[in-house]
């Protein structure tokens, strides 16, 4: 599964030997060497049983298996905690060395470690013990937010997957937490790293993947070995005996020669450091910004080719302001009552966020309206 192990090794290799990476080392002060010790010992599950985990983590039976897995990562979370303890957080991705060919393990790595944390929270929750259960869900968030700085989009949207999940998981028992825990909890939320932004992943990961690319097409001999290379890298889509086609008929968009397809390849390169400015908006200017920017991109052949889903991410980053400021609300109403929700109001639109009891707890709702429905926490188990 995970091959981390040699990435670790590698890392503490220096000069023909190997450098120690105590906590007293300039290598023990970066968080990502923790975390890879952590993924490199995780459970050793199929890709099918790390889905089922990343879904059904909230909800499963804490039951003999559900034990069997926490214990079999008490090694891994107990790197994860020593991770979370360290600043900064450096992966070492190489996205002009790499580019689109950078592989990244520690995303889905960290989906599996924050869900087993998440599961021992409940099993903490559940055998009164919610300052452990706060302390693996505090662990979890500061991987999520760490995750997502490794300079790629998908490392942000992943690294909001983990807080959504996280979040969902912790409202269930926020009742069951004292004040001095909320307050605790406060704090120690407040205190977690920033994280990524789509706005720094464009500037990072995309504009240099585009460069590096930029150097392949470059050292391509003819068009016959550049339509190879789209292929190679996957930017051709489509059933195989297709794709030979498709590129033919893209190179041909782009000037029938590697020159053209080159000079459309720079031009789109100017358009990462424009859009990255307006994904730092807010949204409702962010969105119409956008849309006028890339009228002008998008009779590029290359734009839909390279150019990735900035907006959608865009308002990823928003649904995540979004969930932060819902579980603030939660956290202030139990320690202050309903009337504290007036302090948080929805980020996107202003507006206060709408509450709906029901026995056992109840539902907070942003007014937000998003498809397929709107953004919503559920604090406490209906019917207990």
């Amino acid at each position: 599964m995970l091959r981390a192990s040699c990435v670790v090794f590698v890392s503490l290799i220096f000069s023909g030997g190997l450098v120690s990476a105590g906590d007293d080392s300039p290598l023990g002060t970066n968080a990502a060497l923790k975390y890879w010790q952590a993924f490199a010992t995780l459970p050793k599950l199929t890709d099918a049983e790390q889905k089922v985990l990343i879904r059904e983590f909230p909800t499963m039976p804490l039951d003999a298996h559900a034990r069997e897995l926490v214990m079999s990562a008490e090694y891994s979370l107990r790197m994860m905690y020593r991770g979370a303890a360290v600043r900064p957080c450096d992966w070492g991705i190489g996205w002009k060395d790499d580019g689109a060919e950078t592989r990244l393990p520690q995303l889905s790595a960290a989906r599996v470690l924050t869900a087993l944390a998440s599961l021992r929270a409940r099993m903490s929750f559940e055998k009164g013990r919610p300052q452990a259960a706060v302390d693996d869900i505090v662990a979890a968030l500061t991987l999520g937010r760490q995750v997502s700085l490794d300079g790629s989009l998908i490392g942000v949207i992943t690294g909001y997957a983990i807080e959504a999940h996280t979040y969902d998981a912790l409202a269930i028992d926020l009742p069951r937490l004292n004040a001095d825990t909320l307050n605790d909890l406060k704090s120690r939320l407040a205190a977690l790293p920033p994280g990524g932004r789509p706005a720094l992943a464009i500037k990072d990961a995309e504009e240099n993947t585009v460069e590096w690319i930029g150097r392949k097409v470059k050292e391509t001999k003819d068009v016959a070995e550049l339509q190879k290379l789209l292929i190679d890298l996957g930017l051709i889509e489509g059933k195989d005996q297709d794709k030979t086609a498709k590129a033919r008929a893209l190179v041909e968009e782009c000037g029938g020669n590697k020159e053209g397809f080159s000079q459309r390849l720079d031009d789109m390169r100017s358009a990462y450091a424009l859009i990255s400015a307006k994904l730092d908006l807010p949204l409702e200017r962010s969105e119409k910004e956008f849309e006028s920017v890339t009228k002008g991109l998008e009779v590029n052949p290359l734009y839909k080719l390279v150019f990735p889903s900035a907006l959608a991410c865009r308002r990823a980053q928003a649904r995540t302001d979004i969930r932060r400021s819902l579980l603030a609300a939660a956290i202030d109403i139990q320690l202050n009552g309903r009337d504290a929700m007036k302090n948080h109001p929805d980020p996107v639109t202003g507006a206060p966020f709408e509450l709906t009891a029901f026995d056992g707890g109840y539902e907070l709702r942003s007014t937000w309206q998003q498809k397929p429905a709107p953004l919503t926490l559920t604090v406490g188990r209906r019917g207990k």
